[in-house]
Parts: structure tokens; C-alpha cells; sequence
């Protein structure tokens, strides 16, 4: 047989961080012992509510579904999207220019980077950041520029970019993904100033958008950049209707931007599944009683994994928004070999902080993605393993 060899582009990605993870996982979790209690993703454990699930079920059945849908969205998919920005955010978009949709926000985040990012052309990436950014920047054969985010509470350093010339692209991610943090006002303030000054599209990954904690409403960048001059949003109906298998995202703002991301969805993915777009229009259009819900259900599970970490001794930042605790590694040390030791003599996984970027070494991080019960027995588990002796990490 022969072996083909891959395009420099694609040999050159490091593995998929998420995939390597679960390939581990799950070769655990086929040895004999207790079940693996795997809070290492963000992988929405709750049903899609029951009106949606409806919704496309009769979208599915629908002879009008079954033929190639168009390749801009759906009008009354458009409006309401719009519909959600205005009465969530105060925001005014346009839903005939001012709207694109994908395959998940994933796809969104590939469109927003390389649509926008020539070879060789800067985009500033938050540090800690999902590693997806970085994937794209390889594939738009692009360079990576970093942008710390300074803790306690995870907001940029905007003047690690004052020697920069020029980019393509200035990516945020709030609520931030892996700290739980929200924005400030100020941050999409002087992101906005560093864009113009670079000539940059500020790309916001809204992914949690609904997902803030303690009667507080997450930050839409596009409230601060009214006028849309250089903001693009992302967004997914994953985390707030708990559809993360549906795979449907959408992005928002400069209609500029938008274009070159349609222009490239259209060309790399074609179209979004009719029944799809019907299912998501009733979602964003609908009662929004049970998205507020799984809000409050992952805000109870949020204070039983923090306040369980503090009374082990751990020493937890409790999350603003999104469904993940980032934790430093008790003791300090190597957030890598303390995930391996937790992985085989806890049998639990967790996220490693260093797969985010240099930013988020000695830290791990833990989804809120399981009922309260299997995390009440998370924080039992990891009582015991921090009495159990220190053994040596396997390289």
C-alpha cells in the first residue's frame, strides 16, 4: 500500500489536545477498577430541552428539510439571533449582513481566523486559551502572538502588544475557557483600541454566553462596540440550551468580517442542515425558562465543587461564568504529572492547565458536566487521594 505523506500544513498540527485526552480516558476506563470519573471536557451532560427536541423532530419530518438548503441563513434563523442580541444584550444587529452560521462554533472559530489571517500575518491569541485558536493559526499559515492573561481575574495585559505593528486578528474568549472568568468593561474597551491601532478584527469567542454566575449577565463585546467597527462575536447554542451534539454555531457583527467568514464556510463546509436551522430558530425564539435553569443548575453544581476543593484544602478560584473551576496543583508542581497520578491512582481525569498555553501551567482544570452526586463522590475521591503517598509520575 502506499503511504501518502500529509501536507506541511496538516503535519505540522500537534495532536488534538481533547482527542489525545479521551484516548487516554478511555483506555483507563477499560482496566479494572472503579469508574472513571471524567470531568477533564465541556461536554454538556443534561438534555436538550424537551420543546427543541420537538421542534426538530417535526423540522426533521418536513419534506422541505430534505433537499440542499440555501447558503445564508435562514431569515427567520437571522432574526432570531437578532432577536436574542437585542433582548439579552441591548444589541442591534443586522440579520441580512450582519449574521453567519456554521457547524458549531468550532467551525466559526476556524472561519473567523483563517477567512480573516493571511500566511504570515499576526493574530493575538489569549494565554490561557482554548488550543483550537492556535490550531487555526497553524492551518491559515499564520503566526501566533501572545496575549497574557493576568490572574486573579483573568483579564489581558494589552500592553504585552504595544511593540506589535500590525495583525489580523485579536482573539477573547469571555466567560474565559479555562478560568471562568468574566469580562470588564474595560477589557473590550481597550481590546477595541488595540484593533483599530493594529488593524485587527476582534474576534470574541462568546461560546458561554448565558452562563454567568451570581445574578450576572456575561459581557457581549458588540455592547461596547456599538457600532460593530471591529468586533465579530461567536457564539453556540451548546452550553445554553445543552445541545453540544447538534453542532450549530453562529458568529455576529462587522459585516465586513462576516462576509469573508461566510465566503469561506460556504466554500470548506457548504450548507447547514435545514431541520437544523428550523430546531435553532425555536430554541432562540422560545421560552428561555430552561436555559436560565441549566444556568442555576451548574451555579449549585459550581459552589459544591469549590466549596468541597476549600474544605480538602485545595485552594480553588471560583468561576464567574462558564461550567469549568481552574484549581492550581495543590503544592505546586507539574499540572501534567499531577494529572497522570490523579488518572491512575484516582481514577479521575482532569484537564491539564498546560494544554492551554504556558499561561495556564500548574493549574488543572474541572468541568461541571456531571450530576451532583458523582461530584460529591469527585471531592471524596480527591480527599483520599491528597492522604495517599506521592508516588513518582510516569514521563
Amino acid at each position: 500500500m502506499v503511504q501518502y505523506r500529509p501536507a506541511a500544513r496538516v503535519a505540522a498540527l500537534p495532536p488534538n489536545f481533547f482527542g489525545a485526552m479521551d484516548r487516554e480516558i478511555a483506555k483507563l476506563a477499560a482496566e479494572p477498577g472503579p469508574r472513571v470519573i471524567n470531568v477533564s471536557k465541556g461536554n454538556p451532560d443534561l438534555p436538550t430541552p424537551e420543546a427543541i427536541v420537538t421542534a426538530m423532530q417535526a423540522a426533521v419530518a418536513s419534506p422541505s428539510n430534505h433537499r440542499y438548503p440555501a447558503y445564508l441563513p435562514r431569515p427567520k434563523l437571522a432574526e432570531a439571533i437578532a432577536l436574542r442580541y437585542r433582548d439579552d444584550h441591548g444589541v442591534d444587529i443586522d440579520p441580512a449582513t450582519e449574521v453567519a452560521i456554521f457547524h458549531g462554533s468550532h467551525e466559526g472559530i476556524m472561519a473567523g481566523i483563517v477567512a480573516l489571517a493571511g500566511p504570515g500575518a499576526a493574530v493575538v491569541l489569549p494565554d490561557p486559551g482554548y488550543p483550537a485558536y492556535a490550531s487555526a493559526v497553524q492551518l491559515a499559515e499564520a503566526r501566533a502572538v501572545t496575549l497574557p492573561l493576568v490572574p486573579p481575574t483573568y483579564q489581558p495585559d494589552l500592553t504585552a502588544l504595544d511593540g506589535l505593528e500590525g495583525a489580523a486578528v485579536l482573539v477573547l474568549n469571555y466567560p474565559n475557557n479555562p478560568t471562568g472568568a468574566l469580562a470588564r468593561p474595560e477589557t473590550f474597551v481597550g481590546a477595541g483600541e488595540a484593533a483599530r491601532r493594529l488593524g485587527a478584527v476582534l474576534l470574541h469567542d462568546f461560546a458561554y454566553a448565558s452562563l454567568g454566575f451570581d445574578g450576572r449577565r456575561p459581557l457581549s463585546a458588540l455592547a461596547i462596540d456599538r457600532g460593530h467597527e471591529v468586533t465579530v462575536e461567536l457564539s453556540t447554542l451548546s452550553k445554553t440550551y445543552s445541545m453540544a451534539g447538534w453542532r450549530f454555531g453562529y458568529a455576529a457583527g462587522n459585516a465586513s468580517a462576516i462576509a469573508a467568514m461566510r465566503a469561506y464556510q460556504v466554500h470548506a463546509f457548504s450548507t447547514i442542515f435545514g431541520a437544523t436551522q428550523d430546531a435553532a430558530t425555536a430554541a432562540l425564539t422560545g421560552s428561555q425558562d430552561a436555559a436560565a435553569e441549566l444556568v442555576a443548575i451548574y451555579e449549585r453544581r459550581r459552589d459544591l465543587v469549590v466549596e468541597g476543593l476549600r474544605r480538602i484544602g485545595w485552594e480553588p478560584e471560583s468561576p464567574e461564568g462558564s461550567f469549568f473551576v481552574w484549581v492550581p496543583v495543590p503544592g505546586g508542581g507539574d499540572d501534567v504529572a499531577f494529572t497522570q497520578r490523579l488518572q491512575r491512582e484516582a481514577r479521575v481525569a482532569v484537564a491539564p492547565g498546560s494544554g492551554f498555553g504556558a499561561g495556564g501551567a500548574g493549574h488543572i482544570r474541572l468541568g461541571l458536566v456531571h450530576d451532583e452526586a458523582t461530584l460529591a463522590e469527585l471531592i471524596d475521591r480527591l480527599a483520599a487521594f491528597g492522604a495517599a503517598p506521592t508516588t513518582t509520575a510516569v514521563p
